[in-house]
């Protein structure tokens, strides 16, 4: 098992981590380990649940059709909009 050690914990965090770790009978490193696996399973569920999404929007969108070569540029250039205007709100 991998080692590493934490540097520069604000001290609220680490309060709140030893309380939480005290609480449920955990020494800090089991409480840190716990929260970190548990931030990487919400992660996966949120990513699980936004593909399901996609593959019910694409099954409700209708009967497949051949995509044509504007179609696909006619998305791509929607998309590059899109990102530059994300990058220039920023």
């Amino acid at each position: 098992m991998a080692e590493y050690t934490l540097k520069n914990i604000p001290e609220e965090i680490y309060h709140r981590a030893q309380a939480a770790a005290e609480k449920s009978l955990r020494s800090l490193n089991q409480e840190i380990i716990y929260r970190l696996g548990k931030s990487f399973d919400a992660e996966d569920a949120r990513v699980s649940a936004l593909h399901a999404k996609w593959v019910m929007e694409a099954l409700e969108s209708g009967a497949a059709k051949p995509l044509k070569m504007a179609d696909l540029d006619a998305a791509f250039a929607r998309g590059a909009k899109r990102a530059a205007a994300r990058k220039a709100s920023k």
